[in-house]
């Protein structure tokens, strides 16, 4: 009778084992299809269409340097920037976003040799009112500029719209956007527009390019630009991604027969989650 003992004791453990095995290969391959899912989930989080889902964030954090230049009548004046930018968006619905944004800026002028340090803010809503092939987006933010060499904070509305068709990996695009400023009087007269044309290609998940020609106007000092913009981006994971970015004014011209020039560059961080 010992015999039988040990031999159901032996089968036991070995139907035991058996159960073990099958449920760490179950484990395994369940890992693996939701491996598989997230990868393809990846969100295209470079696309200037993107906005975050419901109860997700979008981070986007920017260090850029610009060197400006304004000539008039034998006159001359450069002019340096640095400005460390970071922008939040928050889904409140899957095509509706709330936008926060905080920008510390270090400015330099060869007018007075000064350094003048500003800290502004934006606050608004982004709405994607079509989100495929065919993409339409809304978005207003209102914001602050802190006073600079002049005195009074600066207060404005800036509205953008934007319109864009998806062909496979590339997206045109198209945008015009208008500050608006609060308050009426002598230093806030700074209407501004801007529109530009764009063009999107990328692999989620893997890089992005958006090029673009930016035709600005001001009418505070009737300025009229025509800038070129670049930004190339690599993904570190399914939701990071590190990008560089630029941008050349190719002509510009204000009242007075005033010749301007500006050109900057920087990098920039985005994280979705």
């Amino acid at each position: 009778m010992v015999y039988p003992y040990f031999r159901m004791k032996e089968e036991f453990f070995y139907i035991l084992n058996e159960r073990k095995i099958n449920m760490l290969k179950q484990t395994l391959l369940a890992f693996t299809i939701l491996g598989v899912a997230g990868t393809a989930a990846a969100a295209d989080i470079t696309n200037p269409f993107f906005l975050p889902e419901s109860m997700h964030v979008n981070s986007i954090t920017s260090f850029d340097y610009t060197h400006g230049h304004v000539k008039q009548a034998g006159t001359s004046e450069r002019l340096y920037n640095k400005t460390l930018t970071e922008q939040l968006q928050f889904g409140i619905l899957n095509n509706l976003a709330l936008i926060g944004q905080i920008d510390k800026e270090w400015n330099r002028s060869s007018f007075d040799g000064k350094s003048h340090n500003a800290l502004d803010w934006e606050a608004g809503l982004a709405w994607n009112i079509l989100s495929c092939n065919t993409k339409l987006q809304l978005s207003s933010v209102y914001g602050q500029e802190a006073p600079g060499r002049t005195k009074g904070t600066y207060k404005y509305f800036d509205t953008e719209l934007k319109l864009g068709y998806q062909f496979k990996t590339f997206l045109p695009y198209i945008s015009g956007s208008v500050v608006t400023p609060v308050a009426q009087t002598s230093r806030d007269n700074r209407w501004a527009y801007n529109t530009k044309i764009g063009l999107y290609q990328g692999a989620c998940g893997v890089w992005s390019l958006d090029t673009g020609l930016v035709l600005g106007f001001d009418r505070a000092d009737h300025r009229r630009t025509l800038t070129a913009e670049a930004e190339a981006s690599y993904y570190l994971a399914s939701n990071v991604t590190l990008g560089v970015y630029g941008s050349y004014m190719l002509n510009g011209k204000k009242e007075q027969r005033t010749d301007l020039y500006n050109k900057s560059v920087g990098a920039r961080l985005r994280l979705y989650f």
